[in-house]
């Protein structure tokens, strides 16, 4: 009888570890782009609700918040920023109205940056010369990760226990992917690969490889810097064009037939970064050759 009245508590036990808490409406944290969105998941758990400012497929160029947007920033306790998105430098005063207590974390402090002088492109427009892809390379990624910790301890220092166990558990995940892109570019034919956008300046920093863009300081590229191009992929027999889906493939479409490249997709700004890195890592070694439809 005893083993039968304890049954019902065993089930609804098990219950409730299987569908772990749900996230509070009440407690929300904003991220900038889906990346940033996913290390700030990772972090809060279950414990809050995130949002993020621009949406998917959408560049952060000239991104304007929602009025819903707007309505859930004014109840949400941080804001974790990049630091270097010219929408987030135009919009820090609107938030700030709308929510004096909100906290700003800058996601790229103390990250090594990249500089380039005159560094200024289409969707991405910033302030001296710092590349912002800065989510884009596993270094990147933890520094990011324990920016967001300190961001939610500081918010929240109730939970620090449980924000510092869940770090623990995406620095693990962050090494894994790390190895994995390690294991994937050990041989390659070429340590250098082409794109459309420099968007992965950190990940070719940190795997010892050159990024070869062929947007030009954010412009289009003149005939001569695709000749440019041209010449270097032929010499050093680059067979693919990395290119993300926000932008127009004509003029990678030029490259490609002068050189017999494939395009491939790329998206730098999804949510699930490991998969992402991992995907950037197959298409780099050309392991993986999808075409763009």
């Amino acid at each position: 009888m005893r083993k039968l009245l304890l049954l019902p508590i065993i089930i609804l036990s098990l219950i409730s570890c299987q569908n772990g808490p749900k996230k509070s409406a009440g407690k929300i944290v904003f991220a900038s782009i889906l990346p940033l969105q996913y290390f700030a998941d990772q972090i809060t758990g279950s414990l809050y609700h995130s949002e993020v400012m621009v949406p998917p497929g959408v560049g952060p160029e000239t991104y304007n918040p929602t009025p819903r947007q707007m309505g859930e920033m004014a109840k949400a306790g941080a804001y974790f920023a990049n630091g270097f998105l010219g929408f987030e430098e135009s919009n820090v005063e609107k938030f700030q109205s709308i929510n004096p207590n909100l906290i700003f974390v800058n996601t790229s402090a103390n990250l090594d940056l990249i500089h380039a002088e005159g560094h200024s492109h289409g969707d991405l427009h910033h302030e001296k010369g710092i590349d912002p892809h800065t989510w884009s390379s596993p270094e990147g990624a933890r520094i990011i990760a324990k920016n967001i910790l300190d961001g939610m301890v500081r918010i929240d220092p109730a939970n620090k226990a449980v924000f510092e166990a869940n770090y623990g558990r995406l620095l693990t995940r962050i090494d894994s992917v790390d190895a994995a892109v390690t294991a994937i570019l050990t041989e390659i034919p070429s340590r250098t690969f082409m794109v459309f956008h420099p968007a992965l300046g950190y990940f070719a920093r940190e795997y010892h490889l050159v990024q070869l863009s062929i947007e030009f300081e954010g412009k289009v590229p003149t005939p001569r810097h695709i000749q440019n191009i041209v010449q270097e992929a032929t010499a050093k027999k680059i067979r693919n064009i990395l290119i993300q889906r926000e932008f127009d493939v004509e003029n990678a479409e030029i490259i490609a037939n002068e050189t017999g490249s494939k395009i491939i997709q790329i998206d730098p700004l999804a949510y699930d970064w490991p998969r992402e890195m991992i995907s950037l890592a197959h298409k780099i070694a050309g392991t993986d050759k999808k075409m763009i439809p």
